[in-house]
C-alpha cells in the first residue's frame, strides 16, 4: 500500500531534521562505542606493560600490594583491588579518584598508573557515557533520548522512506549502485549501509534504553518482581575494633567461590560497611554475569553469597543482558565485529545523508567554466586533429581520470563533448582529439577550420561518465576510429599500474589511424593490435572469436561509432559476458522521435505538488519552471547526473545510462530525456 504523500513529506522532514540536529550526537555515540567494543581482545595487547607480568607462583598478600600502591599514589583513598587467578596478570589497586595502580603481585613493583577513563579505550568509554557532564544522570538521560529519537525517526523513518513498492525495485534497492553519479551514488550508499546495519542498530538502541532511562530499568524490575537487595552491614564488636586484612577476605572468597576467574574486592567506605566482592566465575554467559560475596569486616562472617546462575532473579539478569548486548559482551568476537561495523556504518550514514543535503543547499547554480588557450593543433590522421589546451597564465588545471571528457564551447551556442587523451598525471594541459564529421552540424567543422593556435576556448571542468576501475584482474580495450581517445588514456593508466590488458584499435585505414606513432612509441606497444577495414582480410578484427569464452576476471572497455559498439555489445551478450563486465562510452543517447509525445503530470512525493509536463518539454525543464532544481549535465540521458527515483507510474526510458535490469525495475529514470507512459509519475522529490 502506497504511503500517503502528505505523511511521507512530514516523515521525510522529521527524518532529515532529526538527522541534521541529533545526528552528530548519534555519530558521537556510535564512534565512541566503536572505540572500545574490542577492548577485551586488545587491552592486554595495547597495555601489555601494565597488565602482563612474568609468571608469579607465590604472590604477596593483597595488603602489602595495597600499601605499595598507596605509597605510590598517596593523594587518594583506597577503594578496592582487582585480581585474577591468572598467574601472569598484574594486580590493580583502585583509588577513589578512579586511578588504578598496577603492580607485579610477586614483588609489589609499580608498573604504572592509569585512570579508569584514561588510555584510548577508557577515554572512548568515558566519552560514550557522557562523563564530561557534571550531572552524570543527566548525561545518561540525554543519551537515552537520543537513542529513542534515533530508533523512531532515523532508523524507523529511514526504513519506511526507503521501502520499495515492487519486488524488482526491492532487488535493486538491496544493492549499492556504484554506477550512479554524484549525489545519486551517495544516496544509494546511504540506503544500502542503512539497510544492512539497521537490525544491529535497533538491537543496540533498544538494549541501551534501560541504561539511559531509569524508568525503563525500573519497569523491567517491577514487571519481574525484582527488588534490589540492600548491601549487608558489618557489626563491630568493640569501639576500637580493627577490620580484618583484605587478604583474609580474598582467601575466604576463593574458598566460598572455587571457580573464580576475576574479582573486584571493595574496601568498606564507612565504618559499618562490609567487605564486598564482585566475581566473574568460569563459564559465565557474559562479562556482567557477576556473583557477589559480602563479609563482615570485623568477624569474617559471610553475610551474603549470591551466585549469578543460581541466586540472581530474572529481572536483574534481563537488565544485565541488555547492558551486555549493548556493549558487545556476548557472542564473542563475531558479535563485537558486527557491532563495530554497524557503529562505523553510522558514520557512513551521517556522511552520505548530510552531503547530498548540503550539496543541494550550497551547490552553485552553474558549473564552473575554464578559459583555456590553444597552444598546439596537430593533424593526427586524415580528418582528425588533436588540440592541446593550457591555462593562459600557466596555472594547474583541475585533475582528471582516465575516461574523462570536457565540454567545449565552439561558438554560436554550440557545446560539444571531447574525451581527454593525455596522461591523467599531467595537470598543466588537456589534450583532445576531434574527428571532422562530413555531416557536421558546426562543432567539428569549427574546431578544424576556424580554431588556430593562440585562440581562447571556454571549457568545462573534466567530467567522467566512463570511469576506469583499475583494480580488476584483466582488461580488454576496444577502440573504433576516434573512440581511441578515452581508450588511449585508459591504456596509459593501466600500463602505469602494471595491469594486464590488450588493446584492439579498429580504423578504416592506416591513414585514418590517429595517434599511431604515439602508440608505437609507448611502453605498451606490444599489447596493441591494429585492424584496418580497407586492408587484407586477415587484419580485420574477429569480434566473435575475441569475445568467445569470457573470463570472470576480464572487463571490456569499448568506445567508437555506434554501429561498431552495438555489434561488440550484442556479440558479448550472445557469448555470455555479464553486463557488469561491459563498459561503453556514450556522448549522446539515441534520438527519439517526439512526434508521438504526449503531455503528462509529475507529482512530487515530498510536497504533494503536481506539475504538468507539456509534450514539447522535458521533465527537468518543467520542474525548473516550477522552481525545482535538478542537477543535470549531458541533458541526453548519458551521464546519470539527474537520476531520480520513481515511486509510482510507468516510465518510457530514453536514456543510455540505466541497465536493462534497472529499466525493468521501473524504480529510476532520467528526467532530462525520459518521459512517462502513464498519465502520472510520482517522483521521490
Amino acid at each position: 500500500m502506497a504511503m500517503n504523500s502528505s505523511f511521507r513529506k512530514k516523515l521525510l522532514w522529521l527524518h532529515t531534521w532529526s538527522g541534521l540536529t541529533l545526528g552528530l550526537v548519534v555519530v558521537f555515540l556510535a564512534l565512541t562505542g566503536a572505540g572500545f567494543v574490542l577492548k577485551p581482545q586488545l587491552e592486554d595487547l595495547v597495555y601489555r606493560d601494565l597488565h602482563v607480568v612474568p609468571k608469579c607462583e607465590a604472590p604477596l598478600a593483597l595488603d602489602k600490594l595495597a600499601a605499595a600502591a598507596k605509597a605510590a599514589h598517596p593523594q587518594a583513598k583506597l577503594q578496592g583491588i582487582e585480581v585474577t587467578t591468572d598467574d601472569s596478570a598484574s594486580v590493580a589497586v583502585m583509588f577513589t579518584d578512579k586511578d588504578y595502580v598496577y603492580l607485579n603481585p610477586c614483588n609489589a613493583q609499580v608498573l604504572g598508573v592509569q585512570n579508569q577513563y584514561g588510555g584510548f579505550f577508557g577515554v572512548m568509554d568515558g566519552l560514550h557515557r557522557f562523563r564530561f557532564f557534571t550531572d552524570l544522570k543527566l548525561g545518561r538521560t540525554l543519551a537515552g533520548w537520543v537513542n529513542t529519537v534515533f530508533l523512531l525517526l532515523l532508523i524507523g523513518g529511514g526504513v519506511a522512506l526507503w521501502w520499495p513498492r515492487s519486488r524488482q525495485a526491492l532487488k535493486a534497492a538491496l544493492k549499492f549502485n556504484a554506477r550512479l553519479p554524484g549525489s545519486a551514488r551517495t544516496l544509494s550508499l546511504h540506503k544500502f549501509v542503512g539497510l544492512y546495519s539497521a537490525l544491529v542498530l535497533i538491537v543496540i538502541t533498544v538494549t541501551g534504553l534501560p541504561i539511559g532511562f531509569e524508568p525503563v530499568k525500573n519497569l523491567i524490575y517491577s514487571a519481574t518482581g525484582y527488588v534490589p537487595p540492600e548491601k549487608p552491614k558489618s557489626k563491630p564488636t568493640a569501639q576500637a575494633a580493627k577490620r580484618l586484612p583484605m587478604e583474609v577476605f580474598w582467601q575466604k572468597t576463593k574458598a566460598r567461590v572455587p571457580d573464580i576467574e576475576w574479582a573486584s574486592l571493595r574496601y568498606p567506605a564507612k565504618p559499618e560497611d562490609a567487605y564486598g566482592a564482585e566475581i566473574l566465575e568460569k563459564g559465565r554467559p557474559h562479562e556482567l554475569a557477576k556473583s557477589y560475596h559480602y563479609m563482615d569486616a570485623f568477624s569474617g562472617e559471610t553475610l551474603r553469597l549470591e551466585h549469578y546462575a543460581a541466586d540472581q532473579q530474572i529481572g536483574r539478569k534481563i537488565y544485565l543482558y541488555c547492558i551486555a548486548i549493548h556493549a558487545g559482551m556476548v557472542g564473542g568476537l563475531p558479535y563485537q565485529l558486527l557491532l563495530l561495523l554497524a557503529s562505523l556504518g553510522v558514520g557512513v550514514q551521517a556522511y552520505s545523508g548530510f552531503s547530498p543535503y548540503l550539496r543541494r543547499k550550497f551547490r552553485k547554480s552553474v558549473n564552473p567554466k575554464l578559459v583555456l588557450k590553444l597552444v598546439k593543433k596537430t593533424v593526427e590522421a586524415d580528418a582528425i586533429c588533436s588540440f592541446e589546451l593550457v591555462d593562459p597564465k600557466g596555472k594547474s588545471l583541475p585533475p582528471f581520470s582516465a575516461g574523462a571528457h570536457i565540454d567545449v564551447s565552439v561558438g554560436d551556442g554550440l557545446v560539444r563533448q571531447y574525451s581527454l587523451c593525455n596522461d591523467p598525471k599531467e595537470t598543466h594541459r588537456y589534450v583532445i582529439g576531434v574527428l571532422r564529421h562530413a555531416a557536421s552540424r558546426g562543432g567539428s567543422r569549427a574546431m578544424h577550420d576556424e580554431l588556430k593556435v593562440g585562440d581562447l576556448l571556454e571549457v568545462s571542468a573534466p567530467k567522467n561518465h566512463f570511469p576506469l576501475d583499475d583494480s580488476r584482474q584483466r582488461y580488454l580495450l576496444l577502440a573504433g576510429g576516434i573512440g581511441v581517445t578515452p581508450i588511449l588514456c585508459m591504456a596509459e593508466r593501466l600500463a602505469e599500474v602494471g595491469a594486464d590488458f590488450t588493446l584492439h584499435y579498429c580504423t578504416r585505414s592506416v591513414e585514418r589511424t590517429a595517434f599511431s606513432d604515439r602508440i608505437k612509441r609507448s611502453s605498451f606497444a606490444r599489447r596493441v593490435s591494429f585492424h584496418y577495414s580497407d586492408g587484407p582480410a586477415e587484419q580485420l578484427l574477429d569480434i566473435p572469436a575475441l569475445l568467445d569464452r569470457p573470463a570472470p576476471d576480464t572487463h571490456l572497455y569499448l568506445c567508437g561509432p555506434s554501429a561498431f559498439m552495438d555489434l561488440v555489445m550484442a556479440t558479448a551478450q550472445q557469448k555470455g559476458w555479464p553486463e557488469a563486465q561491459l563498459h561503453r562510452e556514450y556522448f549522446s543517447a539515441e534520438l527519439y522521435s517526439s512526434e508521438n509525445d504526449v503531455a503528462f503530470d509529475v507529482k512530487l512525493a515530498r510536497s504533494g505538488k503536481i506539475i504538468h509536463v507539456a509534450r514539447e518539454k522535458t521533465v527537468t525543464a518543467a520542474l525548473a519552471e516550477a522552481g525545482i532544481d535538478i542537477a543535470t549535465s549531458c541533458a541526453q540521458g548519458v551521464c546519470g547526473t539527474c537520476l531520480t527515483r520513481v515511486l509510482e507510474g510507468e516510465v518510457e526510458h530514453r536514456d543510455r545510462f540505466l541497465t536493462a535490469q534497472e529499466r525493468a525495475g521501473n524504480g529510476l529514470f532520467t528526467p532530462c530525456c525520459s518521459r512517462a507512459r502513464s498519465p502520472l509519475l510520482v517522483l521521490d522529490l
